[in-house]
């Protein structure tokens, strides 16, 4: 593998693009997202919307998503093919005013479910709450596209340091000194 330099705002573009998959149908229907709390670490499926780079998803208030969030907010998504590092804050009730941004994504992304999903949001009996998770460094496995230029690797945007690179495979069996490419710094 060998490490190039790429585009921020370049690869910032491809990746809003990848996130605006989320909620369609195959790999990109339902991510999964992993929180942790102490020695207990537990993944699930979930329902995410995508506002930029800004992840959302919503559940009921006390689950055990939400208080190991609470605990510790560092959580990891994967969708298709991204791998995506976040921190993640509970909000409010999905249709309160504080979660604007979401209720705008969701109708714009996904209006045929936001309409479900409205009426189960209504339910006085569950007490709903949205998760916003805003991303620290996101990954995403391409595969070679030679009319485009794209070669086959694993493409990095740390939008803690707004840095972007690609581990492009040179056809070794992945032999990076270094460890998997994923998780270069």
């Amino acid at each position: 593998m060998k490490q190039i330099e790429i585009s921020y705002e370049e690869l910032e573009q491809d990746f809003i693009k990848e996130l605006g998959k989320l909620g369609s149908e195959g790999l990109y229907r339902r991510g999964i997202l992993a929180t942790s709390e102490g020695d207990h670490v537990t993944a699930r499926r979930m329902h995410f919307i995508s506002n930029g780079l800004t992840l959302y998803c919503y559940t009921i208030r006390g689950t055990r998503k939400c208080k190991q969030i609470m605990a510790n907010p560092n959580v990891a998504v994967v969708a298709g093919f991204v791998q995506y590092e976040g921190v993640a804050s509970v909000k409010g009730h999905p249709l309160d005013e504080e979660n604007a941004d979401f209720i705008k994504a969701f109708k714009e992304n996904q209006p045929e479910k936001y309409e479900r999903e409205k009426r189960i949001f209504q339910n006085p009996d569950l007490d709903w709450v949205v998760i916003k998770v805003e991303p620290k460094r996101i990954a995403l496995r391409k595969l070679a596209d030679p009319a485009s230029g794209i070669e086959e690797g694993i493409y990095i945007l740390n939008v803690a340091k707004r840095e972007a690179y690609g581990a492009i495979d040179s056809g070794s069996e992945h032999s990076d000194p270094n460890g998997a490419p994923a998780y270069w710094e």
